[in-house]
């Protein structure tokens, strides 16, 4: 199950982890500024509170759409995973949250994500999907390849990578493309040019999620 919710306080601590973050060649802090210009260190509780108060009709629009939509696509979703992973994870609870930041991030430690709420209903979806997969990501290696990440950081280094490669190849299933009606692309530019490596490793290794893990990451950690 998947349930989009509203939660200022993450998007006050989204602030203070994204302002001046830099990652994967993305500078999220520009991403920020770009469209709450004003905003800074100093002010951002009282800017945050505010943009609440004074969008909160477009915020709540924005909520019932976008878990209106879910209810339409979450199955689907659901049971191509099923088949990618060879288990069912529907009966999991996943908890995402709309953010006035375009920054998107998964807190693992708090089992919540966030999506962007000015995004357009098919790309909130999108990075919905996303979102949920790197939870099942980790899940399912923490369960089945613990041998192999137990000592690895999934915000950082080759298994962050590989955790953002393994997105992109895999909403890229033609399962995956029909859900989300287009492509999924690389979204940071330090993965462009490992990622066509990764994706032949995926296709070699025929579905073998162990297998191409532990090959990626010889790959990735060199």
């Amino acid at each position: 199950m998947i349930k989009i919710t509203l939660n200022k306080e993450l998007d006050k601590e989204t602030f203070l982890n994204f302002f001046e973050l830099k990652a994967g060649g993305v500078d999220f802090g520009k991403k920020i500024k770009d469209t709450h210009y004003s905003i800074d260190s100093e002010n951002y509780e009282e800017y945050i509170d505010n943009y609440y108060d004074e969008n909160h009709e477009e915020l709540i629009n924005a909520l019932e759409d976008i878990n209106n939509s879910l209810q339409r696509s979450t199955n689907s979703f659901f049971n191509a995973v099923k088949d990618v992973f060879n288990q069912d994870f529907s009966e999991k609870e996943y908890v995402g949250a709309l953010s006035i930041f375009d920054c998107n991030p998964r807190y693992l430690d708090k089992n919540i994500f966030q999506v962007y709420y000015i995004r357009d209903t098919q790309d909130k979806l999108g990075v919905i999907f996303h979102e949920v997969l790197h939870f099942i990501f980790f899940d399912y290696c923490d369960n089945t390849c613990s041998e192999l990440v137990k000592n690895l950081d999934k915000n950082s280094g080759a298994y962050w990578d590989l955790s953002e490669i393994f997105n992109v190849i895999i909403l890229n299933q033609p399962a995956f493309k029909e859900i989300l009606g287009k492509s999924e692309m690389v979204f940071y530019p330090n993965h462009k040019e490992i990622y066509p490596t990764i994706e032949r490793v995926w296709n070699e290794n025929n579905g073998d999620i162990k297998k191409f893990v532990e090959d990626s990451l010889k790959i990735l950690q060199k």
